[in-house]
């Protein structure tokens, strides 16, 4: 593994030593736009559980059992993603990252948009949570190639001493969709009263985001294929390679390893800017405006600082910023967990905990320069789409979890989730800074 890798380094040395054309910035631009779509639906549903699980539910049912089956249906959507992004990343290691671009992006927008449309409990009855649900997975299937391809395209058409900044960038623009959905619910939440947003309010959200994707496909026809990517179809063998026999067989370390990282940066971007929304709501009564007004300070410093994590990573080693950023993340999370009755009674201070948070969540950067240059370029795309969809399967339970976790023991259990995973992450930085393909600091 670590030759093919070392070749993979010296590539990308020779072909990128005059840094970023202003071409490759473009792809770079253009490859983030999916995943800004992807963030941005996730953190729209987030921020309208509580609605969609009004919306999508017997009126009957209490509020509590509501949202936990509406969290449910999100974390199923996820039951697909490993088995799909190792097919997705099967075909993009085959026929190229550029094409599967284009149908990923697409797939994403239209069942986006057709959540926006979809009638309501009360106007189909059983039927609306079915549609729902089979709309989350057709999500999901889409969603599995998009991440893992948008991060293989950025890392292969990136000068190999500035991986971790063109990576950054592009997780940067990726959380910009988190920030969009955050700001467009908070939009939504201070111009329309409560009834207008259970009504209709909640579905533009959705339409939007629909219509964005679209825009996206459009856009991405013109993307370049990625350098390394045209060398190797030039050199690859004929035929008997199996992307996933070969994960199984030649890189089950590295198989384990990136699994564990996205479980670790899927866990704590779901405990902070997806469960924490609608758990500041329904067990504090803090109102949708101050949730969302925070997640969307939160979430603007987290796209501001990924650039910033991506260079440093670049000059002290991605390992480092991993054991950082999950120790501080979890340490904040817990403590603002902890005082939590105190934040309840002077709001304002919610925002200023989740921009402090948001800056310490430099993992981000690091798990994608890891999922990406963990495999050589001829498995890449088919690695990265299985191992890290299998860690964000793990995470996606997460908010179901901790949703069962409050109804069996109380709120007062839910922080010391944000430790574990934390612990998590700091045992996945000692397991790097071991390896030596990884990059490290001069």
């Amino acid at each position: 593994m670590s030759s093919i890798v070392e070749s993979d380094a010296i590539a990308r040395d020779s072909a990128f030593n005059r840094g970023l054309t202003r071409e490759q910035r473009k792809n770079l631009v253009l490859a983030s736009l999916g995943s800004m779509l992807e963030f941005y639906e996730f953190m729209v549903f987030g921020f309208l559980t509580v609605i969609i699980a009004r919306q999508f539910f017997p009126a009957s049912m209490p509020d509590a059992v509501k949202t936990f089956q509406a969290f449910a249906i999100f974390s199923l959507g996820f039951l697909l993603r490993p088995l799909s992004g190792v097919i997705l990343g099967h075909l993009g290691d085959r026929i190229g990252r550029k094409k599967l671009f284009l149908f990923t992006v697409f797939a994403m927008a239209v069942p986006t948009l057709m959540i926006g449309l979809l009638p309501t409990y009360a106007q189909i009855g059983i039927a609306a949570p079915l549609i729902l649900l089979t709309l989350r997975m057709a999500q999901g299937i889409a969603i599995a190639g998009e991440f893992a391809g948008a991060a293989v395209f950025v890392f292969e058409h990136s000068p190999a001493d500035r991986v971790g900044y063109a990576l950054g960038w592009m997780m940067g623009g990726s959380y910009l969709g988190f920030f969009m959905g955050a700001a467009i619910g908070a939009l939504l939440s201070h111009a329309l009263d409560p009834a207008a947003l259970a009504s209709w309010g909640w579905r533009v959200a959705f339409i939007a985001g629909g219509i964005f994707g679209l825009i996206a496909v459009y856009l991405r026809r013109s993307l370049d294929e990625t350098p390394l990517f045209k060398e190797i179809s030039k050199i690859k063998a004929t035929g008997g390679n199996i992307p996933l026999l070969n994960l199984w067989r030649q890189h089950v370390n590295a198989t384990l390893f990136v699994t564990g990282c996205g479980a670790h940066l899927g866990i704590m971007v779901l405990i902070v800017y997806f469960y924490m929304p609608t758990f500041l709501q329904v067990q504090y009564g803090l109102s949708s405006g101050t949730t969302f007004n925070a997640n969307a300070a939160g979430l603007f410093i987290l796209a501001l600082t990924c650039p910033i994590w991506g260079l440093i990573a670049d000059r002290i080693g991605a390992a480092r910023v991993l054991g950082i950023s999950a120790c501080g993340a979890s340490v904040l999370v817990f403590l603002l967990f902890r005082g939590i009755d105190t934040i309840a009674d002077g709001q304002a201070q919610l925002m200023w905990w989740y921009m402090a948070i948001s800056a310490f969540m430099g993992s981000a950067v690091a798990v994608a320069l890891f999922s990406a240059i963990s495999f050589p370029t001829q498995i890449r795309f088919s690695g990265f789409g299985l191992c890290y969809n299998l860690g964000i399967v793990i995470s996606g339970l997460t908010p179901t979890l901790l949703a069962l976790l409050v109804i069996t023991y109380g709120k007062a259990s839910v922080p010391y989730a944000a430790l574990v995973d934390g612990a998590l992450g700091v045992a996945l930085a000692v397991a790097a800074s071991q390896i030596k393909q990884y990059p490290r600091a001069n």
